[in-house]
């Protein structure tokens, strides 16, 4: 090749004052000899040629151009059966060999757009560069083999055996063997093997090494990064970024970002490999970090958390509760600004050096590391296990208040039997001994227990008074002392006072049978309307 340019250039040198009539010169056997300002060199080179302006050197370079103009072509066979296209420039054997009727293409390169036939605006530099495109347009193919067999409009392909067999338009491929066997459109590949096996995937963006590697049908993703997205297949709409981020191969809507992350569900995002996450932190001490506490949900406020105890084991029992309770102490509080705390804020919450004396279990550390890279350790709180302290609080409450409730029914009960001997009339002391009536008086007065006691409509109180009597009244009062209710008796023997629940209030009174003066002894009632 570099032999021939350096006859050509010499054969062009030395026949300048070999041959010029009217502008025109060529030199070989067979070169033509028509055509306006032209200059043909070699063997048949223009040998039909009536355009105008162009430059043909090679054996039979530009050997079947009629009418086309403005052409170069320049090697052995270049533009070897262009008809009539113009503004063409090939370099090197083959080049645009069999273009007809395209125009405006730049192919430089042995063979290098060898098989276009009527496609414009072509460029192609390297060896076999777009060598099959026959119709395809503004192409720019750029590497040995770039787009050797490729097919389509507006494709960039720059590299080594970049976008070898793309049968596409408007992809740009950039890196050997980048996208090498695509069959669709709208694609963006850069770096080496980037999309290497992609075939029907379309408007992908894969940059990086091996970027995408193994897709073949997936669309719409955007792997950035070295390997990124190397094992998805048929994935779609996926974004990896990052050294190998990537997921499984069939996914959907998933994304991956940092060095390594692997995400393996769709609609899914993970962030970093075994990574700390920081909003508004630049050193995050936590697998996600905030710098403020306006994170938000919607409905309940607390977090899902697995339990399931197929996934536990070393359980014990947890037994702290009201005591330890009591011992913790609440603080309204504002951060000082230290570690990234920068809040005006007002907190309610508690002291970790305090709780570590309580339930040191609550307590961790932190290092926070500045801008400068100075580490300071501080201490954390996790309330969680409070949570579970407040629950067996509440069962150590509800047990007291179940044995009060054990006495109350027991008094209750009591009191009730009290309160039927007392409406029976029969009461009885403690020793069980029966007093079942009232013994007269000295002055022979007797007041019995009001039947029925306890009652809600009316109730009844018998009582004896002797002929001698001259006063009686029956009073009655509340147990508090206050007297609600006075009626006096005229009647003398064995009588009756009818008494209505709608005179008095619900509740436990007193009744005395008062004779000239004197108290014969009261009795208890009870309304319960």
């Amino acid at each position: 090749m570099k032999q021939i340019y350096r006859i050509a250039a010499l054969f062009f040198l030395g026949t300048l004052s070999i041959q010029s009539v009217i502008a025109q010169t060529h030199y070989g056997v067979g070169a033509g000899t028509q055509g306006g300002s032209h200059a043909f060199f070699g063997t048949n080179a223009g040998k039909v040629n009536a355009g105008n302006n162009n430059t043909f050197i090679g054996h039979e370079a530009g050997k079947e151009n009629t009418t086309g103009g403005e052409n170069t072509f320049i090697g052995f066979n270049a533009g070897l059966h262009n008809i009539k296209s113009g503004g063409n420039t090939f370099v090197g054997k083959s080049a645009g060999e069999n273009t007809k009727s395209g125009s405006a293409n730049t192919f430089i390169g042995e063979f290098a757009g060898g098989g276009n036939g009527s496609g414009d605006w072509n460029t192609y530099i390297g060896r076999y560069a777009g060598l099959a495109n026959s119709a395809g347009s503004h192409n720019v193919a750029v590497g040995n083999e770039a787009g050797e067999g490729a097919h389509g409009h507006k494709n960039i392909m720059i590299g080594n055996l970049a976008g070898e067999y793309v049968d596409g338009n408007e992809n740009i491929m950039i890196g050997s063997r980048t996208g090498r066997m695509t069959k669709t459109s709208y694609n963006t590949f850069i770096g080496f093997n980037a999309g290497f096996t992609n075939t029907a995937g379309a408007a992908n963006a894969l940059y990086g090494t091996e970027a995408g590697y193994s897709n073949t049908i997936g669309s719409n993703n955007a792997f950035f990064g070295y390997g990124s997205g190397y094992s998805n297949t048929k994935g779609e709409k996926n974004t990896y970024l990052g050294y190998a981020a990537g997921g499984n191969p069939e996914l959907i809507n998933a994304t991956a970002i940092g060095a390594l992350s692997k995400v393996t569900a769709s609609n899914s995002l993970v962030l970093g490999n075994n990574a700390k996450v920081g909003i508004g932190m630049s050193a995050p001490a936590y697998q996600l970090h905030l710098s403020t506490d306006e994170a938000a949900k919607l409905g309940t406020p607390v977090w899902t958390v697995a339990s399931d105890k197929r996934l536990k084991k070393d359980i014990s029992d947890y037994t702290d509760g009201l005591e330890m309770l009591k011992k913790i102490h609440p603080v309204w509080f504002r951060y000082n600004g230290e570690a990234g705390t920068k809040t005006d804020k007002k907190f309610v919450g508690v002291i970790a050096q305090e709780m570590k004396e309580v339930a040191p279990y609550t307590v961790g550390s932190f290092t926070y590391q500045d801008t400068l890279g100075n580490k300071t350790e501080y201490l954390d709180y996790d309330a969680g296990a409070v949570t579970y302290m407040l629950v067996n609080a509440v069962k150590e409450q509800q047990e007291i208040i179940d044995q009060k409730e054990a006495k109350i029914q027991d008094l209750a009960k009591r009191l009730e039997i009290l309160e039927r001997i007392v409406a029976s009339g029969t009461i009885k002391p403690l020793t069980g001994n029966s007093a079942a009536r009232q013994e007269p008086s000295s002055d022979g007065v007797t007041l019995e227990q009001n039947a029925p006691n306890g009652f809600s409509q009316g109730t009844v109180i018998r009582f004896f008074i002797p002929q001698s009597v001259k006063e009686a009244v029956i009073n009655i009062y509340t147990v508090a002392g206050v007297k609600v209710g006075s009626y006096p008796v005229a009647e003398r023997g064995d009588s009756s006072l009818t008494l209505s629940a709608e005179e008095f209030e619900n509740g436990v009174f007193v009744y005395d049978l008062v004779t000239d003066g004197k108290s014969n002894g009261a009795r208890k009632m009870m309304v319960a309307k």
